[in-house]
Parts: C-alpha cells; structure tokens; sequence
C-alpha cells in the first residue's frame, strides 16, 4: 500500500491520509480519487489526466513534471500532494 497525504481542506471531512495500492504515479493519482471523488478537481483534469500544475512528492522526494510519467511508487511510500502556491 501507499499513502496518500492531502491537505485538509481538500476533503469535507478535513481527513488528509488515504491508502492507496502501489503503482505507476499517475495510477496511483487515478485510484486516489476514485476513493475520493471529492478531490477528483484537485488532482486530474476533466480528461483524466493528473494536473502538472499540482506538486507531487514521493517519499520527501519533489518528482519533476516531466518524470511523473514514468515514476513508480513502490509499496510502503507516502506520496504528498500540495497545491500551488503564489506570492510575491
């Protein structure tokens, strides 16, 4: 299994840990939000496609949009996902 970690507030519940089975990461994104359709506009696009925009890290490891692709997340991993922050 994998854990997903999310912000709070992105669930109604304010839950934030979610297991997952492990997996390519953009499978892993996919099973995610089937278990939580609430995030589903936090996490992938309306074609299906995880959002690049959002971060992701896999094992404290920042995972490069042009890798996550072809990233593996191996069983026993906590995926961190954060949104995109702005200031100045």
């Amino acid at each position: 299994m994998v854990t997903i970690v999310v912000p709070s507030v992105w669930t109604a519940d304010r839950r934030s840990q979610f297991e997952v089975e492990e997996g390519p990461l953009f499978e892993v994104l996919r099973r995610f939000v089937a278990q939580r359709p609430d995030c589903r506009e936090r996490v992938l696009a309306p074609d299906g496609q995880p959002l690049l925009f959002v971060n992701v890290s896999v094992n404290d490891q920042l995972v490069p949009r042009k890798q996550r692709a072809t990233t593996v997340v191996p069983a026993g991993s906590t995926v961190i996902l954060l949104a995109p922050m702005a200031g100045g």
